[in-house]
């Protein structure tokens, strides 16, 4: 054979010449057949090629040979085949089913005629079916596709949280489903005095890395958005540049000149939601499915690029009517899954407000320690934020994820809640004696002050007395009054030690031992009641607090304020929290632990027992009490001297020696002012 490719040929062999009569059919191409083992080599049939191949029984060539060499081609052929009628009788079932008609005899011009005539019919009419049934199968394949994808939109759209990332989600999955090569999402919001507006939220391009800018449309019919909005009916524009004066719309070509882009069809689909109201309008550009193409992937959106004008001519075709339908249930669950997502964050949202805001009234009720929860939240949040950079150490394979950050920032916020239990003297108690305590402390002491001067003037009056009566100088009077003196002067001496010692401070001195030598000085000097009855000095209760070595709390006190964690627990437990935030009771209920079993209220030991959060919780807790602008009870800790008191806590196994190594290396101290989120005195 002298071409390469045969299509629409007769290959007629030199056994059948004599047989059929292929003058009278130029349109054909007629070649030589000798050895169908050389048809894909020398003479392979082209895609879709319509061959007739007549043959005679004494041929080196079968049938089946012919089956073999083009059964396997993407052609149609048809076997004519001569000889005589014992030939025919010898034919078996499997050569019958291969052959197309027997010629026993030459055929004249008209039958010749009609035998190719009707073989070509024949091949025409199976390859037309085939084409059919190739194009039906790829519209069966494509809308099954389309099917899984719809299934896709609704798991991913139900399991998706971030607004953005959900609307990227919708828009990305409508344009796989329908090959558009761009689409943009708009959202219907309140505008800010003239009623509702169309946003234009996000917008993508497959073909064009083209920039977007965030706009907002007026709720009217004068854009194609906006009329979808409105009337809340789907658009397919086959060329929206083809849009005439009697249609509803127009098209603003201005964005196509800007970025030299063309746009042409066009899907818009407004977005409904489970009450029927409109929420938003998804519009697809340029549907690029069964372009160029005789098969479909169900990837032309991502696949099929527009880089010429040409392209845009050849390549994007019209959205198919099919695609209304769909897109409208896609939109729906998209209107559906936006609208959960809003009342989501809405619930989160208002959650977290009345978590803040029940924390602000509750640490209103003392103002020196306003703001402590929320800068201790924060504090936390940015120890969160350091871990997840870390890319070595004890931390590498540590990660928070938001929710987590969230989980630790909420039982931040909660973690002293119990404290609303607690006798709020016992929070704002600045010495070891409450107000009134001390003013009765010295009102005794003053009572004590005038009872022995009062002993001393009448002792005096007896000696000047009797003197008198002797006539004679009063005996022992200067000692009595020197006396008097000395024993005054120890008693304001005493007055101002027990003042001081009324103090918080930390000394060397033990508080105790100082206490017991101000008794032994008091004691000597006898007070008694008006009615005679001894008067103590000191009660029991004022020796206990004047005890304390370390603050104001006596031990009764401490225990009550420790309490408040035991309180939080109790309370944040009954909280419904969700399975992301279901750490935050045990996280808040630990966080006065210490590595060293020194904490409370449980007195746990090691890394093992204190979950990380809670070892997080603890730093920030300490640091912010000790730096924390004046309390009632203790002036702010300089920066230097907190981290040298936390950093001897680590040493001594009390805190978690990495975070607070890791809180210096990130200088977390720095990003949370002291007097952040404080309320106003």
């Amino acid at each position: 054979m002298q071409t390469a490719t045969i299509n629409h040929a007769i290959l007629i062999t030199d056994g059948a010449r004599g047989f059929i009569d292929d003058a009278e059919f130029p349109r054909y191409r007629v070649e030589r057949l000798e050895d169908p083992a050389g048809l894909p080599g020398e003479a392979s049939p082209g895609d879709g090629a319509l061959l007739l191949v007549i043959m005679h029984t004494g041929d080196a060539i079968s049938p089946a040979a012919i089956e073999s060499a083009l059964g396997h081609a993407d052609a149609c052929y048809k076997i004519i085949l001569t000889g005589t009628e014992e030939d025919l009788s010898r034919t078996d079932e499997s050569d019958r089913r291969r052959i197309m008609h027997f010629l026993t005899r030459p055929a004249g011009a008209a039958e010749s005629s009609f035998l190719i005539q009707k073989a070509f019919s024949i091949m025409e009419g199976e390859q037309w079916f085939r084409a059919e049934r190739a194009q039906y199968l790829e519209t069966l394949t494509d809308m099954r596709q389309d099917q899984e994808d719809l299934i896709t939109i609704g798991r991913s759209l139900s399991t998706e949280k971030d607004p953005d990332r959900l609307l990227r989600s919708i828009l990305m999955l409508s344009k796989k489903i329908t090959g558009a090569d761009a689409g943009s999402i708009f959202v219907v919001e309140e505008g800010e005095s003239q009623g509702k507006q169309l946003r234009f939220k996000y917008s993508h391009t497959f073909s064009k890395n083209l920039p977007y800018e965030e706009f907002v449309l007026a709720m009217n019919k004068n854009s194609i958005a906006g009329y979808v909005a409105v009337t809340g009916n789907t658009l397919n524009i086959p060329d929206v540049y083809k849009l005439s004066k009697s249609d509803p719309v127009t098209f603003n070509s201005s964005f196509d000149k800007v970025h030299n882009y063309r746009s042409k069809s066009m899907l818009v689909i407004p977005m409904r939601n489970h009450v029927d109201e409109i929420i938003g309008v998804i519009q697809l550009i340029n549907s690029k499915e069964y372009a160029n193409s005789t098969k479909m992937t169900g990837n032309e959106a991502f696949e099929v690029l527009l880089s010429t004008p040409e392209d845009f001519d050849v390549k994007v075709v019209a959205f198919s009517p099919r695609y209304e339908k769909l897109m409208e249930a896609v939109a729906s669950q998209a209107a559906i899954a936006i609208e959960n997502n809003r009342m989501l964050k809405q619930i989160q949202t208002q959650f977290e407000e009345f978590v803040k805001a029940s924390v602000m009234a509750i640490e209103s009720r003392d103002v020196a320690t306003s703001g402590h929860s929320f800068r201790v939240a924060e504090f936390c949040k940015e120890m969160a934020y350091a871990i997840n950079s870390e890319t070595q150490g004890v931390f590498a394979d540590v990660k928070f994820s938001e929710s987590a950050i969230k989980e630790i920032e909420f039982a931040a916020l909660l973690h002293d809640f119990g404290k609303v239990y607690i006798d709020l003297a016992i929070f704002q108690k600045a010495k070891k004696l409450f107000p009134k305590e001390l003013e009765n402390l010295v009102l005794k002491m003053d009572y004590l002050y005038r009872y022995t001067e009062m002993q001393y003037s009448m002792r005096e009056g007896a000696l000047l007395a009797d003197a008198l009566a002797r006539g004679g100088p009063p005996e022992g009077i200067d000692a009595l009054r020197e006396r008097r003196g000395t024993d005054l002067a120890r008693i304001l001496g005493v007055k101002d030690r027990l003042i001081r010692l009324n103090e918080p401070t930390v000394t060397d001195e033990d508080p105790a031992v100082v206490l017991k030598q101000i008794l032994a000085e008091i004691e000597s000097i006898e007070c008694r009641h008006p009615d005679g009855s001894p008067l103590p000095i000191l009660s029991d209760h004022e020796k206990t607090n004047l005890s304390i070595r370390r603050g104001s709390l006596n031990p009764d006190e401490r225990k009550e304020i420790e309490s408040h964690v035991t309180h939080t627990y109790n309370f944040v437990s009954r909280i419904p929290w969700p399975p992301e935030y279901r750490n935050i009771p045990e996280i808040a209920a630990k966080h006065h632990e210490m590595l060293d079993g020194t904490g409370y209220p449980s007195g746990l030991k090691g890394a093992d027992s204190i979950p990380l959060q809670a070892r997080i919780m603890a730093i920030a807790d300490i640091y912010d009490a000790l730096s924390a602008t004046d309390r009632p009870y203790k002036k702010a800790v300089p920066l230097e001297k907190t981290l040298s008191i936390m950093q001897a806590d680590a040493t001594r196994n009390k805190l978690d020696a990495a975070l607070v190594e890791l809180m210096i290396r990130y200088h977390i101290y720095e990003k949370i002012h002291k007097d952040l989120f404080r309320q106003a005195e």
